[in-house]
């Protein structure tokens, strides 16, 4: 924007010189004395003389920014222009042939990482006081009552199994007692469905 400021202001001020110029002599043709008319065209070809100096000046400016630029261009594609300077990169040296480069090797001493299983939590739910039964197996034989709020942990060793109209799923209570629950009776974080 500050490149192009410049040359248009002095174009706009050499616009308004040769309209002050036509002006002047407009009016040194009109009913003035001889004397008086001599002044006023002297004075408007003064003008007319300042208007082709700022029209001139804007355009050198605006020639000598488009060739900075050029140069500017040229040096930065390698050329080598006097009075402009060239950016210089870092030398590569390629060395034949080529040197070995070394690879890391893991520490035997580290341990290796393994994945932390996902803990699925249930809580006890929907019982209506009643309580949910645990059983050995599904629909099998009854090993304790779960109150309502009783929090389980999922087991995932055995997949989940339908009988009896109800789908069991094999858990464990915060004591240690393994057994299976039907699954319609416990709520599961939404990490663990699926």
């Amino acid at each position: 924007m500050s490149e192009i400021f410049l040359p248009l202001a002095l174009a706009f001020g050499g616009l308004l010189a040769a309209l002050m110029a036509y002006r002047d002599v407009r009016r040194g043709g009109a009913r003035f004395y001889t004397l008086e008319r001599e002044a006023i065209l002297r004075r408007a070809g003064f003008t007319l003389l300042g208007a082709a100096v700022l029209f001139v000046g804007s355009v050198g400016w605006l020639v000598y920014d488009r060739q900075q630029l050029l140069d500017e261009a040229a040096a930065a594609s390698g050329e080598v222009i006097e009075g402009v300077p060239t950016p210089t990169g870092t030398p590569f040296v390629e060395s034949f042939p080529p040197e070995a480069t070394e690879t890391p090797t893991p520490d035997a001493s580290l341990p290796t990482p393994t994945s932390t299983p996902i803990i699925c939590r249930a809580v006890v739910e929907g019982t209506f006081g009643n309580g949910l039964t645990l059983r050995d197996v599904p629909n099998g034989a009854e090993l304790e009552i779960l109150a309502d709020g009783s929090v389980l942990t999922m087991l995932t060793d055995e997949p989940a199994q339908e009988s009896g109209g109800f789908t069991w799923v094999k858990v464990r209570t915060l004591f240690g007692a393994e057994g299976w629950v039907a699954q319609q009776f416990i709520q599961t974080s939404a990490a663990c469905e699926g």
